[in-house]
């Protein structure tokens, strides 16, 4: 873990990179802002239609109406021992469906200019009644302006951990979630080209749809009321057919302003706790026209908003004030993913991931966090695609296995007597790009 010392440092170091970066392109937009050429404005829509049908072999935690599989439901027994959760179940949806607009705008200060606005029609999900609606969900809006070694980006697009250059190719939409980030963000990004194949990004990340969980649920405000973005940083090496890269991910959390006191309920008393978490990132791929092989691993503190495992606990709450501090989760992640051909495409896809428990000893049941009983979990998924031009039919098979135990919040959260619970999933998708 790193100590107090370690997080100033590096705070003063990113801040000023960050300012000799933008300070630098500031300088660009400053010399060149009388030189911007009219240029005609180019619209490109491109997207596709996606029909999703599946069979589950046991209820599962999921998102919008189960189209994005995370992992099985816990074992709930009856009265007479069944496991309530073991029912099966079905399901089609063509809400993936996607719109992408990609506009081409004049060059601004000497660097090529581009709007992208995508959307899909996930954005309202378990709805009943008859007047129920599907409405499109903003997936990526940005503008990014482009130099000849640099660029800089703003607006909601990926998060810089979920890595666009090196993502698992599955069938299913979770595209490896929650073994692989799965988070997109509003951020400021400026990447740098350093030498030939060698760039290095910094990023300065807020939240919208991927929160962090606190006191009220998932909430955008404990990263607002913290007065710091998410910081990352991350370097990467192109080499022929190889990509090499790393990252840091640093932010901070304030989860109450305020805390009630225990035994005067009445009594309210400012607080200005945080909780402070890292995480850092390594990965790897080669591709070639017909093979590609990806492999990535995560070591992470309180990844809760990426849809991973963990989040936070308490550690400690004072009896007088109600004050609390806050002790984060560690996790293991990663993944290999292979696929093969190009007509016929075959896939395999294998993710683990692993609770390392809490930096400190927590007040029992006192946590905000996914999968706290999980001690691990693995996924195993084969798949084939037949692509035809635009046209494209997958199929694909995803166990995806939980050992849920019992949570010792005495030994850092580690969890212990844990049983194994899988759940299968088919899958078969057909697609149509345009």
């Amino acid at each position: 873990m790193f100590s107090t010392i370690r997080l100033n440092k590096f705070m003063k170091r990113f801040f000023f990179y960050l300012s000799i970066l933008l300070l630098s392109c500031s300088n660009i937009f400053a010399s060149t802002v009388d030189s911007v050429k009219i240029e005609k404005i180019k619209i490109d829509f491109s997207g596709f239609f996606r029909g999703d049908y599946w069979y589950d072999s046991r209820q599962v935690v999921d998102a919008v109406d189960g189209i994005l599989l995370l992992y099985p439901k816990k074992p709930e027994l009856d009265a007479n021992g069944a496991d309530i959760q073991a029912a099966p179940n079905i399901n089609a949806l063509a809400m993936a469906s996607r719109i992408r607009t990609n506009i081409t705008m004049p060059s601004l200060f000497k660097a090529k200019s581009i709007i992208i606005l995508e959307g899909d029609f996930t954005g309202i999900n378990n709805i009943s009644g008859t007047n129920s609606l599907v409405s499109i969900r903003l997936r990526h809006a940005y503008t990014k302006l482009q130099w000849e070694k640099s660029s800089l980006l703003f607006g909601l697009t990926w998060h810089p951990m979920f890595v666009t250059d090196v993502f698992p190719s599955v069938i299913s939409l979770n595209t490896g979630a929650p073994f692989q980030s799965f988070n997109r963000s509003p951020q400021l990004t400026f990447k740098q080209k350093l030498t030939e194949g060698l760039s290095l990004s910094l990023s300065l990340v807020y939240q919208s749809d991927s929160r962090s969980l606190g006191p009220n649920d998932a909430s955008t405000t404990y990263l607002r009321n913290g007065l710091k973005p998410n910081l990352n940083a991350n370097l990467q090496l192109t080499s022929g057919s190889f990509t090499i890269g790393g990252s840091f991910d640093y932010k901070t959390l304030r989860p109450r302003l305020f805390t009630t006191s225990i035994k005067t309920p009445t009594l309210k008393y400012v607080t200005n706790e945080r909780i402070n978490s890292y995480s850092s990132m390594l990965y790897i791929k080669y591709q070639t026209t017909k093979l590609a092989v990806r492999v990535k691993g995560i070591l992470g503190q309180n990844l809760y908003e990426h849809l991973l495992l963990g989040g936070y606990a308490i550690s400690s709450l004072d009896s007088l004030t109600g004050k609390e501090t806050y002790t984060p989760t560690n996790h293991l992640f990663m993944f290999g993913n292979i696929t093969y051909g190009e007509k016929y495409q075959l896939g395999l896809f294998f993710g683990y991931a692993k609770n390392l428990g809490t930096t400190d000893n927590f007040i029992k049941d006192k946590y905000y966090s996914r999968g706290m009983d999980i001690d691990y979990m693995y996924r195993f998924s084969p798949s084939f695609s037949y692509i035809k031009d635009k046209f494209q039919i997958s199929t694909e098979f995803e166990y995806t296995a939980v050992a849920y135990g019992i949570i010792d919040n005495n030994n850092k959260g580690k969890v212990s007597n844990s049983k194994i619970t899988g759940n299968g999933r088919l899958l078969i998708v057909v697609q149509y790009n345009f």
